[in-house]
């Protein structure tokens, strides 16, 4: 390889660091609620705050506004998504519908490292204090992501995705969004079935719990809100 080749891959690798670095920042903003809905996204501030050129940041962008995060017109101005009711209607039946099926095909294929994995995250759902969500969401991302685990990992992707997009709603509704707190009564019972390797009852304790806790969270939100795609 030639100095000049190797010095380009170096500087491609670089950058590549670099954007994976604004995209992780950027996302944990949003998902905090640091950065609000509607806020203006500057890829030069960017690039001052990371000490890169502007490249890394427009490909961090674009990675954000893949995963609808935030917004970009013609004039290449972003800006943070705002969130609508019917959104978090959508995440929340998709969440539903995927991690349902999910359930059935990831189960049967599961074992002793998935079931311990399982019942650790159980146990942290125990271990919550009630009133503490974000300690209860933590050990759910981890259970849900776990016994969908044999989908494949682009189903799990998306369940991971929908996950996040429901706490983004949490943190940016909080004065309306319901005590997301449910103990771990119905997951101990859905961790026994996939021991069982009982695909469908651990599908079907999954779809009651959520059709129920996706009920609580609209009525909170928006108690005049018909869920009817939901129900």
């Amino acid at each position: 390889m030639s100095g000049e080749a190797a010095a380009r891959q170096v500087r491609v690798k670089r950058e590549g660091n670099s954007a994976s670095a604004i995209y992780d920042r950027v996302r944990a903003d949003i998902m905090s609620g640091r950065l609000v809905p509607g806020s203006p996204l500057s890829q030069l501030a960017l690039a001052k705050t990371h000490g890169t050129s502007r490249g890394p940041v427009r490909e961090a962008l674009h990675r954000l506004q893949q995963d609808q995060l935030i917004t970009g017109s013609a004039n290449k101005r972003f800006n943070v998504a705002q969130i609508e009711l019917a959104d978090l209607e959508s995440a929340l039946i998709l969440q539903l519908a995927n991690v349902t099926l999910a359930i059935r095909v990831s189960v049967p294929r599961l074992g002793p490292p998935s079931y311990d994995a399982l019942d650790a995250a159980v146990g942290r759902m125990e271990a919550a204090r009630e009133g503490d969500t974000a300690a209860w969401e933590a050990a759910y991302r981890d259970f849900a992501l776990t016994i969908c685990g044999e989908a494949g990992d682009q189903v799990v992707a998306l369940i991971a995705g929908l996950i996040d997009s429901i706490q983004r709603f949490r943190v940016n509704l909080l004065d309306r969004f319901p005590r997301v707190y449910a103990g771990a009564e119905d997951f101990r019972r859905i961790a026994l079935a996939a021991r069982d390797h009982d695909s469908g009852a651990a599908g079907e304790l999954f779809a009651k719990f959520f059709g129920r806790l996706s009920s609580l969270i609209l009525a909170g939100v928006a108690p005049r809100h018909d869920a009817v795609r939901l129900r």
